[in-house]
């Protein structure tokens, strides 16, 4: 699976809690009634919010004075799927045009491996997020093997057991970056950093731990000082919401509406897309 990551901000006018909403119930509206979205394009969709009064001494890495207020994770079987939805007239016509937030964005695409996952593990509790530059001089295959097979030990080491609940890795995953030329997506920079790193913890006490405690702050930074450059890495602290996921066989979530066409969201589908004020001529004679 590929994964299409994208750190977002609201608009400078608006308040967080509106931009909220329009992510949180106008966006994910619109995700799960058009069909081309939701089980077909994008396999899983996450939502990620920002928890506000995170400050750097619960940090390794602070946060972007971008003011992220938000991350979105997109699963697609290939990058097939993403140019198809582009193109497709329910994805151009009914989700393009909900822009609801700032011009600005981190745009990745990265394919991730599970480092470490407790049993029975759940999507609750807080999640930090690093986006990962390397250091000059190091290339991206150095970058990636020492992520994977010294650093990812090292973090596993250093966590005591019981507080590091799943830990991912997302190396980068290459591909055109004038894909996103004449989108919403243009102005964002196109996997401008090296890697994204997830980890997940029962608390924000549990996260801080990672800076707070000497003894596991020093383990991980002494082993990122080897190939990450920590003064163009950033953090984000947040909460997961997961909308839909069709990549976990018999758990997988119930199936969309959108697609039976026997549903409202489906007889409304076929309504179509605009121009709902201009009379149409009668199916049926008096």
């Amino acid at each position: 699976m590929i994964k299409f990551i994208i750190a977002a901000r609201r608009k400078r006018e608006d308040t967080q809690e509106r931009y909220f909403y329009e992510w949180g119930i106008i966006h994910v509206a619109l995700m799960i009634t058009t069909p081309s979205v939701v089980g077909k394009t994008f396999k899983r969709y996450v939502q990620h919010y920002s928890i506000s009064g995170i400050t750097d001494d619960m940090l390794i890495h602070p946060l972007s004075p971008m003011e992220w207020d938000n991350m979105a994770d997109h699963w697609l079987e290939g990058i097939d799927s993403m140019l198809g939805s582009t193109h497709a007239q329910d994805y151009v016509q009914r989700m393009q045009p909900h822009v609801f937030g700032d011009q600005e964005f981190v745009l990745m695409l990265t394919e991730g491996t599970v480092i470490h996952q407790d049993e029975g593990f759940d999507a609750s509790g807080v999640k930090l997020i690093h986006f990962l530059k390397r250091k000059p001089g190091i290339s991206l295959e150095a970058f990636n093997r020492h992520w994977r097979e010294r650093h990812a030990p090292a973090v596993l080491a250093a966590t005591e057991k019981g507080l590091l609940r799943k830990y991912v890795q997302n190396p980068q995953h290459e591909f055109d970056r004038d894909f996103f030329a004449g989108s919403i997506f243009a102005h964002g920079s196109v996997n401008a950093y090296d890697g994204v790193e997830e980890f997940w913890f029962d608390s924000l006490d549990d996260l801080a731990q990672m800076r707070r405690n000497p003894r596991i702050h020093d383990a991980i930074r002494n082993s990122e000082a080897e190939f990450i450059d920590a003064g163009e890495t950033f953090s984000m602290v947040t909460t997961e919401r997961v909308i839909y996921d069709y990549t976990l066989g018999e758990k997988s979530s119930p199936p969309a509406a959108i697609h039976d066409p026997n549903s409202l969201e489906a007889a409304i589908f076929r309504q179509g897309f605009r121009d709902w004020n201009i009379p149409t001529k009668s199916s049926s004679k008096d």
